[in-house]
């Protein structure tokens, strides 16, 4: 059962030499939940509507944002916004951040259990159907990570790219030790060439991001970005940036993201 989630904002007005503030109750949300058998766990998830979803029978683009905490969900809100844009938002929440977002273990990044392959599979195999079937989605499907999450949009792109159409990677990317797992991913999964035409992908990241001081990552991406257009050509629509005045997860990134997404699309 869904559940109404509100964001209780304290708007400060100010009008020339009096400043006053007013309690505004803002619904951002619905609560939604899937029973998931794959991760063998509930998973909550927050779904934003767009402002006319009640009062049309209009379907729409569906946007998944992992690290779905409230902070993630407003930035989506707000991004959406600005661009004028209309989805329906769904954000996931963390479990098991490391687990679900890391398909293997290194020296770099030490994961117990790495479950990338099992998260992938529940978000195809159960969160997508139950969206589908309880929301007026148009079949057209985005997600977005950032930082560890962003590696995981790598991951899914090469792993299962039929799943979405739009892929958005912030501070994305795998540093070298990782190289040798997705290399090998990237040759084999670039052998089916045809199942990367019309997919959208954009990744971003920093020149000074603390996480890669020695831009192995942000070397990494270029390289991929090399193999990106020389294997695929324009069977897909690619665009790798990076910026050297914002720190890891550059701020502008999400919004660049969607905003290049929705220029293809038009």
């Amino acid at each position: 059962m869904r559940n109404h989630l509100l964001l209780f904002a304290l708007i400060g007005l100010m009008n020339s030499t009096l400043v006053f503030s007013q309690d505004i109750n803002v619904k951002i949300g619905v609560k939604d939940s899937v029973s998931s058998k794959i991760l063998n766990e509930n998973r909550q998830l927050i779904v934003n509507l767009p402002k006319d979803y009640d009062s049309s029978n209009n379907t729409y683009p569906i946007l998944y944002i992992l690290d779905g905490n409230m902070t993630g969900l407003l930035d989506a809100i707000t991004a959406t916004r600005k661009l004028k844009a209309e989805f329906i938002i769904v954000a996931i929440p963390n479990t098991d951040r490391d687990r679900d977002m890391m398909p293997l273990s290194t020296p770099t990044y030490e994961v117990a259990n790495p479950g990338a392959e099992n998260f992938l599979s529940f978000i195809g195999s159960e969160l997508i159907p139950h969206i589908d079937k309880n929301y007026r989605s148009n079949g057209k499907r985005t997600i977005r990570g950032r930082s560890l999450s962003g590696l995981f949009v790598m991951y899914a792109f090469l792993e299962k790219p039929e799943l979405f159409d739009n892929y958005i990677g912030n501070s994305a990317g795998w540093y070298a030790d990782m190289e040798y797992y997705f290399g090998a991913l990237t040759s084999n999964s670039f052998q089916n060439k045809e199942q990367f035409d019309g997919k959208k992908l954009f990744v971003a990241n920093s020149l000074v991001d603390p996480f890669d001081p020695k831009k192995k990552v942000h070397n990494g991406m270029l390289e991929f970005s090399k193999k990106v257009r020389s294997e695929l050509g324009d069977r897909l629509s690619f665009k790798y940036v990076t910026f050297d005045n914002y720190g890891h997860v550059p701020f502008p990134s999400f919004y660049d993201g969607l905003k290049f997404v929705l220029k293809e699309d038009g």
